[in-house]
């Protein structure tokens, strides 16, 4: 229940704090209803670019390299994306293309990307695609040791055996429910909220460069305004038993959404509801707190001389259809530190600038997108990978994230048959032994050399008269011999606690000294009888 308490927490405050920059003239009130519409737009195409700038000034010469690293990959940023969307009213059923094109310092990188939902039938549908240059897609097939790919995707219910239990189309009408509720409380809030300054205007009417009539409204905030706006919004409207009575209602909803029993779910709302009533009980000392917190960082400069200043153009239909941001960030690290209580502190001054600019067109009218073909020959899901990560770490299996080293993830891999007595595992393979099965002598695991000695790749040698067993990988020489425990690994002498042996006819050895003298690491679980090798 905290981790619900703490997701639906986040999301909550992003919501709100989205207008936290918007106060209550009319203008303001008609911006928001605006930005509300806007983002209940069933289908559209847009055009955006965002631009960074980034300087260092004044800082020590140890500062001055994380200042280099920084510039080096933010200093003229550039990023321009085009982007289609198509839904139907209920949000189950939705695609979206996007092709971007990105330039650091010179250094460009195309991509694209695609997503395909559709949640109406009885089985769910979710695909997204992946179309990435070679420089970014090579390391990741070679790591996969499998050949290169024009596509990389994440297929969530391609499996025709999973088994999905949870109503999407209940899910999504919630959902829906959920963000109108967000957004009555974002614009009842606003109609209350007194903050003691105007900060958006009405500029007139105006015409986009697609050459659409608009009504121009200006955003604009300074260093101070900015903190003194921020400040009243969390004490004036979020620190409330309006917003704490919100909160309730929010989470409330949220876990109907969620299939848990009655008894859970009734347990639940009382720890919801002795939250609810310890936050009320704490809004005094949550307010005062605010106060001094923006007290102590009066003095702290976080935008430059240019502030923030946003230009949005609605149009007849009350959409924002064109949108520019500029920013401009500047943050003296001397200041900081004294405001923090470490005037001992790093000096210097950080700048970062952003431009942001975006146009909204074909809103709510017949958008095509063309989802591309995707197959086993030109196509790697990425959940391929991450599933066998997941499942061989679930059997206890290190390396968590790591790849099977150049193997095709199958059935087998995925889900082994095990034999009875002791399993062995190799990168993740469950290794099969025709005959003679491993045996646990002495607390020692023997297995047939050929079998698990060809497996990793080496070559074996059986000398019937001395009775000696010769293992042979890249420049790496084992010797053993059959029934002693003297044992030598390229010329040097080792002693074994249990020695080779011949039983029904094979040549055991003991497993771990065999794969560790080919620097394989091995793992074992008794309880499991299970050993895992990696190499």
């Amino acid at each position: 229940m905290k981790k619900l308490f703490r997701s639906v927490s986040v999301v909550l405050v992003i919501s709100i704090l989205s207008v936290f920059m918007v106060a209550c003239s009319i203008d303001e009130i008609s911006l928001i209803d605006s930005l509300v519409k806007t983002s209940q737009i069933t289908s559209f195409e847009s055009s955006s670019k965002i631009e960074l700038t980034f300087e260092g000034q004044n800082v020590s010469e140890e500062m001055k390299k994380v200042v280099d690293a920084i510039k080096a990959y933010v200093d003229g940023f550039t990023m321009t994306w085009n982007q289609k969307y198509s839904a139907n009213e209920d949000l189950t059923k939705a695609q979206m293309a996007a092709d971007m094109d990105v330039d650091m310092q010179g250094l460009g990188v195309k991509m694209k990307y695609w997503m395909d939902m559709d949640l109406t039938g009885e089985k769910p549908q979710f695909k997204q695609i992946f179309e990435l240059p070679p420089p970014i897609t090579q390391p990741i097939f070679l790591s996969a040791g499998i050949d290169s790919k024009k596509y990389i995707t994440m297929d969530l219910y391609k499996n025709e055996n999973m088994e999905v239990n949870l109503d999407f189309k209940n899910t999504m009408k919630k959902s829906k429910e959920m963000q109108n509720m967000v957004f009555d409380f974002i614009k009842s809030s606003a109609k209350n909220f007194e903050p003691g300054m105007v900060v958006v205007n009405k500029k007139g009417s105006a015409t986009t460069d697609r050459g659409e009539s608009v009504t121009a409204y200006e955003l604009k905030l300074s260093d101070a305004s900015a903190k003194e706006l921020l400040k009243a919004y969390i004490n004036d409207v979020i620190l409330q038993e309006d917003s704490a009575d919100f909160i309730r209602q929010y989470l409330e909803a949220t876990m109907d959404m969620i299939q848990i029993n009655e008894e859970d779910k009734e347990e639940a709302r009382e720890e919801l509801e002795t939250a609810i009533n310890k936050f009320i009980e704490q809004l005094p000392t949550y307010r005062e707190n605010v106060t001094q917190a923006f007290e102590t960082i009066k003095n702290v400069k976080f935008l430059g001389d240019k502030g923030v200043v946003v230009n949005y153009s609605i149009n007849k239909d009350g959409y924002i259809v064109e949108a520019d941001t500029s920013m401009d960030i500047e943050i003296n690290l001397a200041d900081l530190a004294a405001a923090l209580g470490s005037p001992d502190g790093a000096e210097g001054i950080f700048r970062l600038g952003v431009k942001c600019e975006s146009s909204l067109y074909n809103i709510n009218k017949e958008v095509n997108i063309d989802i591309p073909q995707t197959t086993e020959d030109n196509t790697f899901d990425i959940l391929d990978m991450m599933t066998a990560s997941i499942t061989t770490a679930a059997m206890g299996i290190p390396s968590i994230g790591k790849p099977l080293n150049n193997q095709t993830i199958t059935e087998d891999i995925l889900n082994p048959e095990l034999y009875e007595g002791i399993n062995v595992f190799m990168n993740g393979k469950h290794i099969i032994f025709p005959d003679v099965k491993p045996e646990n002598i002495n607390g020692r695991v023997l297995v047939p050399v050929r079998v698990i000695s060809e497996e990793m790749g080496a070559d074996v040698k059986y000398d019937g008269e001395t009775k000696k067993v010769t293992i042979v990988k890249g420049d790496k020489t084992i010797e053993l011999t059959i029934g002693s425990e003297e044992a030598y690994v390229d010329g040097e002498k080792v002693l074994l606690d249990v020695p080779a042996m011949n039983i029904e006819g094979r040549t055991m050895v003991p497993l771990r000294f065999v794969s560790e003298s080919m620097d394989a690491t091995v793992e074992w679980d008794g309880e499991s009888q299970v050993v895992f090798i990696f190499y």
